[in-house]
């Protein structure tokens, strides 16, 4: 008789644990990969639900949601209600600028090639492994190790380059920053600021050592979250995606999908205004603060890749009482690339230099059309990749 019990109260056991595991799947939803392969929320409710578990339910979510630290949910959740937002970034740099190598078409642009990386480097000879990883060698000296090619950085529209994690003697995590870059048209060339850089040590043979702050930061604005983890990066959410500006979305979606009126989830506060956006921009496009003040004074043809500290030194800015700012000309969530990118700006410029305005500056040379190519010209910053200049101003020549 006791075993008999035994075994009832056993099977009582496991159909309450039946009940509470789909009581957990059905009310409080449960999380499946996307096709992207990123994790979604799926919320399922059961047949027969009743108003009042429904409250409960909705109460719970609403006090989770609000107490609970908010954590990142990733684009795919982003775009269950922002659907023409995700499309348009998903063709913008932004969505495509931190891969690990072997999600990439890199090594097999690289396979079986080599690369002549100057005196004192050598020849790299390049090899596709069945991982799918890229591994280059030093052709003239067999004493150095293979170098594995772990993570690419960069869209691709102009240049990807390549990093490389390991842990130094004390087990902090540093980087090599690959002295090849593979260029938008497939070409390998000299890293863009390479060319005058030595070797300090052989395992820079390979390319430059970045370590501490530069190499967080490098990582940092190529990804929406990460964490160094002994020589590897954790807790990835790869590219510049929706919460690296907008910040973690779990609170926004537990209210989103309980209201048909959500509340507003903006970058910034109530408060925001244009030096928060340039802030925010200029975190990883760059501010004054990233640059010597010589380079200010001076503005060296390198700038032009820092485009805050160009417009903030510009004229339009300078007038603009604090209106300029970097989404004046550029949606956030669309390709400058477009084909209808240049024209857009030009309307923006014709907003404050209208010729049938009295009140407004006119250009003399032009007043309708290519403000970006005199004003903004672009300039070449090597391997043939060109910024626009955003110090807006009237050019010597």
């Amino acid at each position: 008789m006791k075993k008999h019990r035994t075994i009832v109260l056993l099977f009582m056991s496991i159909a309450c644990m039946i009940v509470v595991v789909n009581y957990d799947v059905l009310f409080r939803g449960e999380i499946t990969p996307s096709d992207s392969g990123e994790m979604v929320n799926t919320v399922v409710f059961p047949v027969q639900e009743t108003a009042d578990t429904a409250a409960k339910g909705n109460a719970k979510d609403s006090e989770l949601a609000e107490n609970a630290a908010p954590t990142y949910v990733g684009r795919q959740v982003c775009g269950e209600c922002h659907h023409e937002n995700l499309k348009k970034h998903l063709q913008h740099g932004h969505a495509s600028t931190f891969f690990a190598m072997e999600e990439t078409d890199v090594p097999d642009v690289f396979d079986g090639q080599e690369f002549d990386a100057g005196e004192g480097f050598g020849t790299y000879s390049y090899k596709k492994n069945e991982a799918g990883e890229l591994i280059a060698t030093i052709k003239e000296d067999a004493s150095q190790a293979p170098f594995p090619i772990q993570y690419v950085l960069g869209s691709g529209h102009n240049a990807e380059t390549f990093l490389t994690l390991s842990t130094d003697d004390d087990g902090q995590t540093v980087g090599i920053e690959h002295r090849v870059s593979c260029y938008h048209d497939d070409r390998l060339g000299i890293t863009v600021g390479h060319d005058k850089k030595e070797p300090a040590n052989d395992r820079e043979k390979y390319g430059a050592g970045v370590t501490g702050v530069p190499l967080e930061r490098c990582v940092y604005c190529h990804t929406t979250t990460f964490k160094f983890d002994q020589g590897r990066v954790a807790d990835l959410m790869s590219q510049v995606d929706c919460e690296k500006c907008h910040g973690p979305g779990s609170q926004h979606v537990a209210l989103a999908r309980q209201s048909e009126t959500p509340p507003p989830f903006s970058v910034g506060r109530a408060d925001w205004d244009a030096e928060s956006e340039i802030q925010l921009c200029g975190d990883c496009h760059r501010l004054p603060r990233s640059i010597t003040q010589q380079e200010l004074r001076d503005y060296p043809d390198q700038l032009v890749r820092f485009q805050p500290v160009g417009m903030l030194r510009s004229k339009c800015y300078l007038e603009s009482d604090g209106e300029l700012r970097c989404t004046t000309c550029h949606n956030p969530h669309e390709s400058v690339h477009g084909s209808g990118s240049k024209i857009d700006h030009v309307k923006n410029c014709i907003q404050c230099h209208d010729q049938d305005d009295s009140t407004h500056v006119i250009c003399p040379v032009n007043a309708t059309t290519d403000c970006i190519g005199c004003h903004m010209p672009k300039v070449d910053q090597s391997q043939g990749i060109k910024f626009h200049d955003h110090w807006i101003r009237v050019l010597d020549q």
